[in-house]
């Protein structure tokens, strides 16, 4: 399971999660996130108020 911290932000790869291929974000333990790292967008129930500082997280931990 790749991790990486960025940002305040923790970002897990589950490599045998369902699909598409997407990361967990967590901040203070707690999932604000799911990325979808194919199609470069955010899967239902992230909350948006996070999605700028998330995308250069993952930008800042070369997933994106």
């Amino acid at each position: 399971m790749p991790e990486w911290k960025r940002g305040g932000y923790v970002i897990r790869l589950y490599l045998n999660d369902h699909p598409p291929l997407h990361v967990h974000v967590f901040k203070d333990g707690k999932l604000v996130a799911r990325y979808d790292v194919q199609n470069h967008v955010f899967l239902p129930g992230s909350e948006a108020k996070h999605f700028g500082r998330i995308k250069k997280a993952l930008r800042d931990a070369r997933v994106i």
